[in-house]
């Protein structure tokens, strides 16, 4: 980023950004700074054609023609102010507001001196604060112009640097440790750096550990330089480098360049049509990832083609940086520049950021170093403090770089590797008196309310494959089990169940189901789409009583991975409702029971496989779990009756975690497993499948064109629905 191409003028000279004439309001992050410059310093830098201020009073003008002159008698009581954004960090105090990282401007307006209050004008400009390394403003501005090329000896050095001292805890890495374990990959990539050419490539099986990286990357699409069994042998040999995408060409420089000689690969060193090998090696990946020296995360590569140590682009900055200003702590002054950006967005994601299998990949490394589209940045998250270094742009940790300390230990350090279990034992036992693999009742239910957001967040990225659902967090679910003591059964903890039955799809444009089996219809594995959990609800409050669970696994080596089948074995309350095409009604030997009416149902459409009717919408009452095949979001008239099953897991009246009662029931609904069938024989339960759930609380509002005494009858039926039934067993697969 050139900064010498920085636009500054007088008027520019003038406006200058000085931290006492603010106040940072450290509950937000969030204030505004008072600019000692007037109106008619305003009118004037735009009549001289200011490239900064006369687009925003271009802008003003064109809100207000008369922007100057309705307040043409306060031309020096009223001056420029802008809402800015700090950015605190954790080893600052952020007692003072120098204490803190002053990143952003949010918007310029207008500010009344004379009255102290902001005039009504819309805000206008983004932009972003940085500073130079030379100039005295980098201890309050810690944000740098962006570093063109990440390939340069400077940015390979400063990582190489900061990797030997994390390894030897030095400097800001003193609560680092050096993790190489007893961990033995089964394949690793074995690098030769040559001085005549490209480094020399071929698989190993080292049987000794390693220092070794891995790579996390998008695929984009099939791999054809992947491992096969055809090509296993001949890989063991030599790995062409003109066969290798760009991705993973820049991926073995980086290793290299930071003294290490082995890289592992998943394309590569998992031979990729051997689903025994591929099951093997996925149930491995907790440890291949946790006990890697460091993950390199080509975060701006959409593909494994694209690479990510080519030149960053600037060009859209070009024009649009703004030298300004700046009065710092103790009267020094200095110059920071404002980036102009199209739209502000400060915590900007990468492609990497929407795919699935990544998110585990960088929860589970201790250490990662991470090519984004504006800096490469390295970040130790074996350390509380989590030390992090940049070679440009923002201190601040614009990306989710999370870790399974946040999940496993939310109040404590991580356990990074078995051999680790005995230390943190005596550590966590000495802090709380309790083992850190017993959490405490308090810790547990922290433990379990961060998987079900791990799952919410994991569910809206994207697979490549999507029978990859269960495997691509199958890690995670590895590496949170002990804490949990529970058994995992197709991405639910058995203890939460029922309770947890109830995820629900989250976005208003539902998925096709699946065209290959992922997961019994119980579990959220089983849809494609965002999926979003219930509120917690304390497990004694059901009135569903799970009486066991069934699940067939791929392999019975990965306890995590992928499953065959899984039956749900309940007993519980179950109701025939029917969907006629204008109204749901529960069926009572002859009797048909209005629940409600479409203002309630929301929209519905006809299926074309397996009939499925319900739709998600902004108000509904149920929600169905997969699209399968309508493309409009209207209410058929003229559709044939359509029979499920409701199944209630919370009653009325059931006590919520935050202290207050359903004011109706919620469950699941249900349909025969085999077309046709009406579920059950004479001596075996019913066996069902889950479409969706219902949800009949919080509906006190009524429809103008029901009647009250419909909307009544409506809404006792739906609360008192369960009341006279028995409790039967069902199967549901």
């Amino acid at each position: 980023m050139d900064l010498d191409g920085a636009h500054s003028c007088d008027h520019c000279s003038n406006l200058v950004i000085d931290l006492d004439n603010g106040r940072l309001d450290s509950t937000t992050g969030s204030n505004r700074l008072i600019f000692n410059f007037s109106l008619h310093d305003l009118q004037e830098a735009h009549k001289q054609g200011c490239q900064l201020l006369s687009p925003l009073v271009s802008s003003w003008l064109a809100w207000k023609s008369s922007f100057f002159s309705q307040w043409a008698d306060q031309q020096h009581e009223i001056v420029l102010f802008a809402s800015v954004e700090y950015c605190f960090h954790e080893q600052d105090e952020c007692d003072e507001h120098y204490d803190c990282d002053l990143s952003a401007i949010l918007g310029i307006g207008l500010w009344d001196t004379a009255a102290k209050k902001q005039v009504r004008t819309p805000l206008a400009g983004e932009f972003y604060v940085i500073a130079s390394n030379d100039d005295p403003t980098s201890a309050a501005i810690t944000s740098r112009p962006i570093a063109i090329d990440p390939a340069s000896k400077e940015t390979f050095a400063k990582l190489r640097e900061n990797l030997e001292s994390c390894l030897r805890t030095e400097g800001i890495h003193t609560s680092c440790k050096d993790t190489v374990g007893s961990y033995v990959p089964s394949r690793l990539l074995k690098l030769e750096a040559s001085s005549q050419g490209p480094p020399k490539v071929q698989l190993c099986s080292p049987d000794e550990p390693k220092r070794y990286a891995v790579l996390s990357y998008c695929w984009g699409g099939d791999q054809a330089h992947k491992t096969t069994s055809a090509t296993l042998t001949a890989n063991y040999v030599d790995i062409r480098w003109d066969s290798l995408p760009l991705s993973i060409q820049d991926a073995i420089k980086v290793t290299l360049n930071i003294d290490l000689e082995y890289i592992w690969v998943d394309s590569i060193c998992i031979v990729q049509d051997d689903d025994k090998d591929k099951q093997r090696e996925i149930a491995s990946m907790p440890r291949i990832y946790n006990e890697s020296v460091v993950t390199i995360v080509a975060a701006r590569a959409k593909s494994a083609r694209d690479g990510f140590l080519h030149p960053l682009d600037t060009s859209r900055y070009e024009g649009k940086i703004f030298k300004l200003g700046f009065k710092c702590e103790h009267s020094t002054s200095g110059h920071v520049y404002l980036v102009k950006e199209t739209q502000y967005n400060y915590g900007e994601s990468d492609p990497i950021d929407s795919r699935a299998w990544t998110l585990q990949e960088s929860y589970l490394s201790k250490r990662i170093i991470r090519y984004s589209s504006k800096q490469c940045s390295m970040i130790c998250q074996i350390s509380p403090s989590k030390p992090q270094i940049v070679d440009g742009w923002t201190l601040e940790q614009s990306y989710d770089a999370p870790d399974i300390e946040n999940i496993l230990f939310p109040a404590s350090e991580l356990v990074v590797s078995p051999e680790d279990i005995a230390k943190w034992k005596h550590y966590y036992k000495e802090e709380h008196g309790t083992d850190p693999l017993e959490p405490r009742e308090d810790e547990q239910s922290d433990i379990y309310n961060n998987w079900r957001e791990l799952v919410m967040n994991y569910s809206t990225r994207s697979l490549s494959v999507p029978a990859d659902r269960i495997l691509a967090i199958s890690g995670l679910a590895d590496r949170i089990a002990p804490a949990m003591k529970s058994r995992y059964v197709a991405g639910h903890w058995e203890r939460h169940l029922p309770g947890d039955l109830l995820w629900e799809i989250a976005s208003a444009t539902l998925a096709p189901r699946p065209t290959a089996y992922q997961g019994p219809s119980w579990s959220w594995t089983s849809v494609n789409g965002a999926v979003m959990s219930f509120d917690y609800m304390p497990e004694d409050a059901a009135s569903l009583k799970v009486l066991d669970v069934e699940v067939v696994l791929c392999d019975s080596l990965a306890p995590f991975g992928a499953v065959k089948s899984g039956i749900l074995r309940a007993q519980g309350k179950l109701v025939r409702a029917r969907w006629n095409g204008t109204e749901l009604l529960l069926l009572k030997g002859r009797k048909k029971l209005p629940l409600a009416d479409t203002y309630h149902l929301g929209c519905v459409a006809p299926g074309t496989l397996d009939d499925d009717l319900m739709r998600q919408s902004n108000r509904p009452i149920i929600n169905q779990d997969a699209d399968v095949g309508a493309t409009e979001n209207i209410m058929p008239q003229n559709s044939s009756d359509y029979d499920m099953y409701l199944l209630e897991i919370f009653p009325a009246g059931a006590a919520t975690s935050i202290g207050t009662d359903l004011d109706g029931p919620r469950g699941l609904i249900l349909k025969d497993a085999q077309p046709g069938g009406d579920g059950e024989s004479m001596d075996a339960p019913r066996r069902l499948r889950r479409v969706g759930q219902f949800n009949f609380t919080g509906y006190s509002d009524r429809d103008s064109e029901v009647s009250v005494r419909d909307w009544e009858e409506q809404s006792w039926n739906r609360t008192h629905c369960f009341d006279e039934c028995e409790m039967e067993e069902a199967v549901i697969e």
